[in-house]
Formats: C-alpha cells, structure tokens, sequence
C-alpha cells in the first residue's frame, strides 16, 4: 500500500529534528565536560603549586639539619647556663658540631647531671620544649622564681631547649623557636631568660610563625631575622635534641637540681628547691663558724 506523501514528510521532518535535537544535547555535554574539565585541571594545577611553594618554605622546616655551628654560650651537653638572671658564662667552645655522631650514654643520668660541689649553689638544669604545654606551665608558674633564686647567687641554672614534638607541627615549631632562643642568647645574653621565659611560656595560645619570634625578640632591641630566618642553630638544636635522648630523657620538663631529679621526688617545685638551697646554706654556714673557731 503506497504511503501518504505528507505523512511521510512529516516523519522525516520529525526524524531530521530529532537527530538535531540528540546532536545539541550531545554538545552541551560535551561543553559542559569540557568546562568541567578545564575547571579540574585547573584547580589541579593551582593545588599542585600551592603544595609545592608549601613544601618548598617546610621542607627547610623539616629537613632534620644535623652539622653547623653552635653557639658560643653552649656547653657539650646542648645547654646554656646562666649565674644571674642577666649573666650567661662562657660555652665549651664546641665551634661546628655534626648532630649524626653524638653517642648514647650508659650512664643513668643525661651527661652533666652531677651530685653538687661543696661551696657551690645547686644547678638547675631544666630540658625544655617549646611546643610543650607542661614546659609552659613550669615556666608561668617558676620562671620568676628561678630568676630571683639566680640573681640571689641561690643557685645556676641551665636550659637544654630541644626539639622532641616537632612531629606535633607542620612547621617543625619547636626546632624553630628553640632556635630563636639560642639566637638572642648570642646575640643579647642579658635578655636570653626573659625572651625564653616569653617563648616556652606563649604555648597555651599556639605557634609562633617567624615574624613573630623575631618581633618578640624586636620588643628587647635585639635583631635575630637573618638568625630565625636562616635557622643558623638548628643543627644545634638537633644536637641538643639528640644529646637528651640518648642520655635517657624521655620528656619535657625534665629538670634536675645537681643530680637529683625532681620528677622522681614527692615534693613541690619551690619545695624541692628550697630545702636544698637550705642545706647549701646550712653546709656553708658550719664551714664559716669552723674557720672562725680555727681563726
């Protein structure tokens, strides 16, 4: 049976449409992919480059920095020790030290740790952490203190600033601002206590980036940029860092007075100074009535 012209145009119109129909769609999908597609790339791109200025300002963060030059105040055991609040005495003259040989110890105390000299005033010996909430703690509650005890010629102290949870940052804070610490220790002895009391004691309100390390240590006159910036004891701070570790310390605060440790006592901070401040006193006091009763 023949088919009717019209109908057979109109299916052909209707087809015809149709395939124009499916072929726009078809487009708009393949503009739409496209769009998607040019947009993935591009937040690709812009998050490859985000990771790598990233990594490239961290990684000298995190690059664990074992040989470069210790600071003049420093001893062999990594610490800085002090005979007034103010006084910093001279290092052990380590020149550059390589942080990859330092030995373990068989000793039961860290290298340093020593029963007191009669005539002398016990040695305080804090190991301290700046991204330590504990150390923060301590330092709000006994920095003043000790500082009083010092500049009374009552004891010496010595901070060994390490760098144990810089695996808690993703800039390695508490190699860097260990680091600041030594830098305004060279560069400002007299200010060294108060900038680290400041530092160790910050940690409760979070990291400090560089900028504001250095603008703290900016607060005492003391220029530290290039110091914080190029991390010039960092090496150093690894040595400390490893040097405590290998000797038993375990955590932060450690803090001995001579050989005793006072985590291992029963008795309160101040306590625990005092009665050997108390006993110092007493010792020297029997020695002077001994020499006037010879005299």
């Amino acid at each position: 049976m023949a088919q009717n012209p019209q109908t057979s145009g109109g299916n052909a119109r209707d087809k015809a449409r149709r395939i124009q129909q499916e072929e726009e769609a078809k487009q708009r999908r393949t503009s739409v992919l496209l769009r998607v597609g040019v947009v993935v790339v591009a937040l690709v791109v812009v998050l490859a480059l985000t990771l790598f200025i990233v990594n490239q300002r961290s990684g000298e963060d995190r690059v664990a920095a074992t040989e470069g030059p210790a600071p003049a105040s420093a001893n062999e055991q990594g610490g800085i020790t002090l005979t007034s609040a103010t006084e910093i005495v001279d290092g052990d003259d380590l020149g550059t030290i390589d942080a990859s040989e330092v030995p373990e110890s068989d000793s039961e105390l860290p290298l340093g740790v020593e029963p007191g000299e009669d005539g002398e005033p016990p040695h305080l010996i804090v190991y301290a952490d700046a991204n330590c909430v504990h150390c923060a703690s301590f330092e709000n509650q006994h920095g003043e203190q000790i500082k009083e005890w010092a500049d009374a010629g009552e004891i010496t102290v010595e901070y060994r600033m390490v760098g144990f949870l810089d695996g808690n940052s993703n800039t390695n804070y508490s190699s860097r601002a260990a680091n600041a610490t030594v830098c305004i220790a060279e560069e400002s002895p007299e200010n060294y206590l108060d900038y680290l009391a400041e530092v160790v004691g910050h940690q409760p309100q979070g990291e400090l980036s560089n900028d504001e390390l250095v603008a703290r240590a900016e607060a005492y006159d003391v220029d530290i940029e290039s110091c914080v910036e190029d991390g010039t004891y960092r090496p150093f701070v690894t040595y400390t860092s490893r040097q405590a570790t290998g000797h038993g310390v375990q955590g932060t605060p450690t803090v001995y007075l001579d050989d005793q440790d006072w985590g291992a006592s029963e008795m309160g901070f101040r306590e625990f100074v005092e009665a050997a401040i108390g006993e110092d006193g007493d010792d020297q006091d029997a020695e002077d009535e001994d020499a006037d009763d010879e005299s």
